[in-house]
């Protein structure tokens, strides 16, 4: 269509679609070409889309890229009405927890994440679950029930945030009930998250 220049309602229809697919499947770089050709489109009001949709996911984007001078750039360009409109609201929301580190604001957002802002969102888990664990292994002076820990970083079952816990450093006790616990003071100095070394293999970090 593009080599065909065309550029109608259709167009944008497609462009959207595919878009759509891109993100579901984690294709950050067929996502960006389509967003980017979107953006044209979108110019022409006749041709018109689910612009808030994708706006959305554009400052979402930029957020998780810690592309924060690109991301105020783009906040700043946004129409009154785009900025009214719910999926935009949300995103920028989602941007400010990610920027301030408010991983309980992030986690929360993501419960009611309209469209498809969930999919940008979950590339943003492993960050915003670390920092999370860094503050309440800081802020905390006694036992936390693993429970509470799952729910506040967004977890969807205390299993898996057993072995993420257990994987980033984290102590673990148990309460007298036999419920499993963090021990906030013993997993400060141990707390890590992994990176992948040179040749590919995960690593740990310590921070």
């Amino acid at each position: 269509m593009t080599i065909q220049n065309i550029e109608d309602e259709l167009s944008v229809q497609v462009y959207e679609y595919h878009a759509r697919l891109a993100l579901c499947n984690r294709d950050m770089a067929e996502l960006n070409l389509c967003l980017t050709k979107l953006h044209c489109l979108y110019g022409n009001k006749r041709n018109g889309g689910h612009h808030g949709e994708f706006a959305a996911y554009v400052i979402l984007l930029s957020a998780i890229q810690d592309k924060n001078t690109e991301l105020m750039s783009k906040l700043g360009r946004l129409s009154s009405d785009l900025k009214q409109q719910e999926a935009v609201k949300h995103a920028k929301e989602v941007a400010h927890s990610i920027q301030t580190g408010n991983y309980a604001s992030f986690f929360k957002l993501y419960k009611v994440a309209p469209n498809l802002n969930g999919y940008l969102m979950c590339l943003c888990f492993e960050k915003m679950r670390f920092e999370g664990l860094k503050c309440m292994a800081k802020a905390y002076a006694t036992k936390i029930p693993v429970k509470y820990v799952s729910k506040i970083l967004g977890f969807a079952a205390v299993d898996g945030s057993v072995d993420w816990l257990k994987s980033h450093g984290a102590v673990l006790s148990s309460f007298e009930n036999g419920e499993m616990a963090l021990l906030p003071k013993d997993s400060t100095a141990l707390v890590s998250t992994p990176v992948v070394a040179a040749d590919g293999i995960r690593a740990f970090q310590a921070h």
